[in-house]
């Protein structure tokens, strides 16, 4: 017997974008349609009422990072408290990088890399009628009012995609349930940072999404009244690249282009947060087209570090020099630098530390500004399972100077708390000179 469906997705500022793939996907299914899917932000899911009707299958759609698994697990134990059963699933990059702990965080399922194929998948299994293992809809499975994490089957309740997506398969935003948000134009990442999760969710393979079916998105959502199209992409000026560190200026200017064009009132950002620019691929003639089109007055650089010994030990495959040569480049067309550092590698010493302060120094007359994050050993990663290298009281106190004039920004107190508490050995800290 077929069964009606209700897809819940929770969404916030960190997997907006993801949530908008996945109802994208799901929207045209005849098994569910636009009118059974609803999203919420995370104060507003408890409170939503689920099911009641027995045709009715509820499932609710969450993500997690791996600093944020602890408060998604309390979100959905609040969420179970009041409301009748449901089937949680949890996608994301701790998921991807970790199932098992997604499942012992409480969930009946998690989804391991992209989602589009899985909840699709998902998706007609259920409406067929077909009992998953374990499946906490059944009552029968339901021991207490959070869902409880199975012993069995644990397998079978990790969702795996079997296929890549390719991105002109899918609308970049849902064409029927309008949801406003970045409109994603590239996946994938052919570079193998060690602290990245990039690569183990979306894999080494570049896809790109086509400037036309961007510029129909971008049309279709101009017409619904958004004004500011913001695109995304792990290294934006690395659009439909040929090769490493060449950006594909015709085809940067032919999508700048159909975007202004399908929204000529619309303000387009490229190049900025959450999107950032691999320096080794910035150059005079990519940002000089920039310059015509885009309304963001900063551009994010990617950098990680000022010392070369770091950058190479992590894997970034480009120098300190390229660093300082595309902060100074995108600051000759009078864009602002946002370089993005790390600190806290599991193999850093004082002195590379002082040269990311160096850097930051010399990338004063450019008026760079940064964004500073603190090393987590993330599940996944070649860097997993590592222990990071804490701050000592004097360099804490230089960076929250650097803050207080303006040049830094970020969460990197934030992280290096959640590191600390992810470390069960923590080694002495640096030093201070």
């Amino acid at each position: 017997m077929n069964k009606r469906l209700r897809f819940t997705f929770v969404a916030d500022s960190r997997n907006r974008t993801a949530v908008a793939c996945l109802v994208a996907a799901l929207e045209d299914l005849p098994e569910v349609g636009a009118d059974s899917i609803r999203v919420a932000r995370p104060a507003e899911a408890p409170t939503l009422p689920f099911g009641g009707l027995p045709s009715t299958v509820e499932i609710l759609c969450m993500s997690a990072m791996t600093e944020s698994v602890d408060g998604t697990s309390r979100l959905l134990r609040r969420i179970a408290e009041r409301a009748k059963p449901f089937i949680s699933i949890c996608g994301g990059p701790h998921p991807t990088s970790d199932p098992a702990s997604a499942l012992e965080a409480g969930f009946d399922y998690c989804c391991v890399g992209e989602g589009e194929e899985v909840i699709q998948r998902l998706a007609r299994r259920l409406a067929a009628g077909e009992v998953l293992p374990a499946d906490p809809a059944d009552p029968a499975n339901r021991t207490g009012p959070a869902h409880p994490a199975h012993p069995t089957h644990t397998a079978e309740r990790i969702l795996r995609s079997d296929t890549v997506v390719q991105l002109d398969s899918l609308p970049a935003l849902p064409r029927h349930f309008i949801f406003r948000g970045y409109i994603e134009i590239a996946r994938g990442c052919r570079w193998t940072c060690a602290y990245c999760q990039n690569p183990g969710i979306f894999g080494h393979e570049e896809r790109f999404r086509s400037p036309g079916r961007i510029e129909e998105t971008v049309a279709l959502y101009s017409a619904r009244g958004m004004q500011d199209i913001r695109l995304l992409a792990p290294n934006a000026l690395g659009y439909a690249a040929r090769a490493p560190r060449t950006p594909n200026c015709d085809a940067l200017e032919d999508l700048l282009d159909r975007v202004k064009s399908a929204a000529p009132h619309g303000r387009i950002f490229f190049g900025s947060f959450p999107s950032e620019m691999r320096p080794d691929y910035v150059t005079s003639e990519a940002i000089a087209i920039l310059k015509r089109y885009v309304s963001n007055r900063r551009l994010v650089i990617g950098g990680q570090a000022g010392s070369q010994r770091i950058l190479d030990l992590v894997g970034r495959a480009h120098t300190v020099e390229d660093i300082e040569r595309a902060s100074e480049t995108v600051a000759s067309f009078g864009f602002q630098p946002l370089v993005d550092l790390m600190i806290g590698f599991p193999f850093e010493e004082p002195e590379d530390r002082q040269a990311t302060f160096a850097l930051i120094a010399r990338l004063r007359p450019a008026k760079a500004r940064f964004t500073m994050h603190f090393f987590m050993p993330l599940p996944g990663t070649r860097l997993a399972g590592t222990s990071p290298r804490f701050l000592s009281d004097r360099e804490r106190r230089h960076i929250d100077g650097l803050a207080q004039q303006g040049l830094i920004r970020g969460r990197w107190r934030r992280q290096e708390e959640f590191a600390r508490q992810c470390t069960s050995d923590e080694p002495e800290t640096n030093p201070s000179r």
